[in-house]
């Protein structure tokens, strides 16, 4: 026996053996011919033990439209299983798309009802090879358009959810999606488990997007699906999940592209990746606001209202809290890469794991940098060092070497707007703490000993959390020191808003490409967001600090 968390299928039937009386309307919703799933064939059984009818019996469960759950018909008033097939009987609502899908329903327009149901257990049919559900519990009923089996009472649907058996006739564990969370989760990420996350497969979705043949990616093409539902945003190719865990044209006759991926005896399991900055701006704690469609303006207090001592019978003087906003915008980053046909067929380390890393983590340092740095001009967003309003530290006129008493001043600076609260932090690059590492007291005892980082563990200073990029720019100019000055910057990463559109990577497959007559297929991703400060007294930042 095989168990399955819970996850929305549907299924579709005819309307037949229907019996109507006065607002009622009675049919079977649920039989066991089998529905294709892409794991294979699904049957439902209608052992009454197999069947939990409770959420139907409650009195509380909705007749849908197209299982749209803004469209209520009506609600289920009985079910029950008669034979090989689960009946229903639904009371209409007196809405007036109920009345029109009444009449096209009784006029024999519409005549397919589809069920939303959760499988819970399954095991191989012992009269074929289809995996019969042994244990699965309807949800909701729909009135629907376009049936998947026919062979029901108005009908047995498609899924919502999306099921990804590991192995079709040995592993049937499910991705488990909670609908409530669903409708108001539009970050994008799905809660993949760690083999589903091996599961997907990003090059068999660019196979798909090519041959137009999703055999072999229906579960990629049911993630993106997800998504979409979501995020309410129609990808312009495909999107991918958000949290997949991740590793310029590969071409195999080149050495630095690909060619060094086909060999007779490669060791693909030591694969030797590119080195790759760290991107430390999102585990600092920066707010993501996901799901947005128009441009975003986010309401924000400047000024407080002020208070006064009065006296007895004396007038309060009227004062009142001043607003403004951050408005945000979409910017677009994007990276177009292209692999192929050959190095499709020879590469032999995980190719997978090579193109979801170049597209991902290219375009995540791209968003990390402009959080930090972003100029504001030519398209990008404005990170934290080019904002307006924020503290700065200044080190001299041309620059200073970096001491604590910098790290102090720059403390101090927030904790002076009152602002020194939340996710606190610093963020800098390995100059400035090598400079800081070499710093010793008259006595040459070094002030942060050895063990003080560690690396690979999150580090302090002074109880803040100390994080080191290179993404923080080391070539700043500040006087006669050019190109020589690094960036710090503190603050409570909190306040940090960057804001997404649609899902953070929607990815466009192009097999028609400026190297098409070679075989090539170009792959695009984009990724639109822009960025504010809450309140930029919320950060300081330091950029003239010496390291040399």
């Amino acid at each position: 026996m095989m168990t399955a968390t819970l996850e929305i299928q549907r299924r579709f039937l005819p309307i037949d053996e229907t019996k109507v009386d006065k607002n009622t309307l009675t049919f079977s919703f649920s039989s066991e011919a089998p529905v294709t799933r892409y794991f294979g064939e699904e049957v439902l059984d209608h052992e009454e033990k197999s069947v939990d009818l409770t959420r139907l019996n409650n009195n509380a469960a909705p007749l849908l439209f197209n299982h749209d759950p803004n469209i209520v018909l009506g609600k289920v008033s009985k079910a029950w299983i008669d034979g090989k097939r689960g009946m229903a009987t639904i009371k209409w609502a007196t809405n007036t798309k109920a009345k029109e899908v009444r009449a096209d329903v009784e006029a024999g327009i519409l005549e397919s009802i589809s069920v939303g149901y959760v499988v819970n257990e399954m095991e191989p049919d012992t009269e074929g090879d289809a995996m019969r559900a042994t244990s699965w519990s309807p949800h909701e009923l729909s009135i629907v358009s376009i049936p998947a089996d026919q062979s029901v009472g108005i009908n047995r649907s498609l899924p919502f959810s999306f099921p990804t058996p590991k192995d079709p006739l040995t592993d049937m564990s499910y991705v488990t999606q909670d609908l409530d969370k669903i409708a108001s989760d539009r970050s994008g990420s799905l809660p993949l488990d760690p083999q589903e996350q091996q599961r997907y497969s990003l090059i068999n979705m660019v196979k798909a997007v090519v041959s137009n043949d999703y055999s072999n990616a229906g579960f990629e093409r049911e993630c993106s699906a997800a998504i979409e539902q979501q995020t309410g945003k129609r990808a312009r190719g495909f999107y991918i999940p958000t949290n997949l865990q991740v590793r310029t044209p590969y071409i195999t006759t080149t050495a630095t592209a690909a060619g060094n991926l086909v060999g007779t005896n490669l060791d693909g399991s030591n694969f030797i990746d590119a080195l790759r900055k760290s991107l430390k701006v999102f585990e600092l704690g920066a707010t993501v606001l996901s799901g947005n469609v128009g441009n975003l303006d986010v309401p924000r207090q400047s000024g407080l209202t002020s208070t006064y001592w009065v006296a007895e019978g004396s007038n309060i003087t009227e004062s009142n809290a001043t607003f403004d906003k951050i408005s945000l915008t979409p910017k677009t980053i994007g990276a177009l890469s292209s692999w192929t046909r050959i190095q499709e067929l020879q590469a032999t380390p995980d190719l997978e794991q090579l193109v979801r890393n170049d597209l991902t983590q290219q375009v995540a340092a791209a968003i990390d940098l402009a959080c930090i740095a972003g100029t504001g001009s030519s398209n990008q967003p404005t990170g934290i060092l080019n904002q307006s309003g924020t503290n700065s530290v200044v080190g001299g006129t041309n620059g200073a070497a970096v001491t604590y008493d910098h790290l102090a001043d720059l403390i101090a600076a927030v904790s002076q707007d009152s602002a020194d609260a939340g996710r606190t932090g610093f963020l800098t690059n390995n100059q400035v703490l090598t400079k800081l590492l070499k710093t010793k007291d008259s006595d040459g005892n070094y002030l942060l000993g050895p063990g003080s980082m560690v690396a690979g563990s999150p580090a302090t200073l002074w109880g803040r959390t100390c994080e080191i990029s290179q993404q923080v720019p080391s070539n700043l100019t500040k006087g006669s020191a050019s190109g020589t000055c690094s960036a710090i910057i503190y603050g409570n990463w909190a306040d940090l808003v960057v804001a997404q559109w649609g899902s953070p990577l929607d990815i466009l497959v192009n097999p028609f490409g400026s190297s098409y007559a070679a075989g090539n297929v170009e792959i695009r991703a984009m990724s639109s967001l822009d960025l504010g400060l809450r309140h930029p007294e919320s950060f300081a930042v330091m950029k003239d600090a010496l390291t040399a």
